[in-house]
């Protein structure tokens, strides 16, 4: 261990005296999440303007059934006004996407037992935003209609007032929470191939490993030591990264368990594989920023946001997208994070997953030690 422990206290020096890369690895992540914030924020809750125009108590219900509408993530509308000259102005100027209207009539309409409208006017800039408004405004017609004490829940020979769902979870997680645990296993992952690669294509750079590759030691010392050293590092990074979620996304940190810790540590020993791996390869330290980049985006969107992968993989090269994701280990290891912070797990670990992930590491840094071992090649004077 004493070649081991040396490679980790000189590669600990060298990043403390230029720790750019260090900083990159913090800093790319918590972009994401700041990113990520803006569209949670905005799909969550949707800024609207109501044109009341009636003045009964239908349409003060109406309003407020407008108004309680949620979901775990937060309030569905935020009404900026409920007067109607003002509402339309709103929505020219641009400080609204959409006014739903409570018609003059809306209450004699009611009181008949007629069938009555709530008219919606649409920014519709974006086909999703303009589908959020429309879902949420037929919502609220449905709730106002299953409580409406009148027969106009009962005209037309009967109508759609509720949705019978049964739910695989005991309770929604919060888009805030499955989004952060994606986000902290794309950190944890860059972290670890950024860390790892670096300290390895810096021998190279440094003209030191030519000693290290052919030591009587062997192998084992110069990638231990690289691992151990990104290891520290890595953690460093994932406590700023973790401050950043519960700052920004209110993410619950004080959930992650033991179950946690064993995942992280498994994505952790991947991503060290595959930076080993690139680090051997390229043998410089800045090509590997946009490779890294590019390998952390992909299994982000393939095993940390999954779900909305599944949303779209109704056809096409998505949908053979998405089915591959199944054969990837990291997204269970994902969901065990997800399932432990949020209390819906029921205290299994998925232990296959650990050891595939393992596995993958292992074969990574495999490929790595035989890629070092068969190109002896040394330049730059060595």
């Amino acid at each position: 261990m004493r070649p081991v422990w040396a490679m980790v206290r000189k590669d600990l020096s060298i990043s403390r005296r230029s720790p750019t890369f260090l900083a990159i690895t913090v800093l790319v992540p918590l972009i994401f999440v700041g990113l990520y914030v803006l569209l949670v924020r905005v799909s969550a809750t949707s800024p609207v303007a109501v044109a009341q125009e009636g003045s009964g108590p239908h349409s003060a219900r109406m309003v407020s059934v407008l108004t309680g509408m949620s979901s775990v993530d937060g309030r569905f509308f935020e009404i900026r006004t409920t007067n109607p000259v003002e509402a339309r102005r709103m929505f020219d100027d641009g400080e609204v996407g959409a006014v739903l209207t409570v018609p003059a009539d809306f209450d004699a309409r009611v009181e008949a037992g007629q069938p009555v409208s709530l008219p919606l006017t649409v920014f519709n800039i974006n086909s999703d935003g303009t589908k959020n408004f429309q879902l949420r405004a037929e919502h609220a017609v449905r709730q106002f209609a299953a409580g409406a004490p009148s027969p106009a829940s009962d005209a037309g020979g009967g109508r759609l007032v509720a949705v019978d769902e049964t739910s695989a979870f005991q309770r929604d997680m919060r888009i805030t929470t499955y989004l952060g645990t994606g986000l902290l296993m794309f950190a944890v992952l860059y972290a670890a191939m950024v860390n790892t690669g670096t300290l390895v294509a810096r021998e190279w750079e440094d003209r030191t490993a030519k000693p290290l590759v052919l030591s009587p030691s062997g192998n084992a010392p110069f990638i231990g030591g690289k691992w151990l050293a990104a290891l520290a590092q890595t953690a460093l990074s994932l406590v700023l990264v973790l401050a950043g979620l519960a700052w920004l996304l209110d993410y619950p940190v004080t959930g992650l368990g033991w179950q946690s810790v064993l995942a992280v540590a498994a994505i952790f020993c991947y991503g060290a594989g595959f930076g080993a791996l690139i680090g051997v390869a390229l043998r410089r330290s800045l090509p590997m920023i946009p490779i890294c980049v590019v390998l952390a985006v992909t299994h982000f969107f393939a095993s940390g946001y999954e779900s909305y992968l599944r949303g779209f993989a109704h056809d096409g090269a998505v949908g053979w997208l998405w089915r591959l994701t199944s054969w990837m280990p990291l997204a269970p290891l994902t969901d065990q994070i997800r399932f432990e912070v949020s209390g819906l797990g029921d205290g299994a670990f998925d232990w296959p997953a650990f050891g595939w992930t393992l596995m993958g590491a292992v074969a990574l840094s495999t490929l790595a030690v035989a890629r070092m071992r068969r190109a002896l090649k040394f330049t730059q004077g060595q």
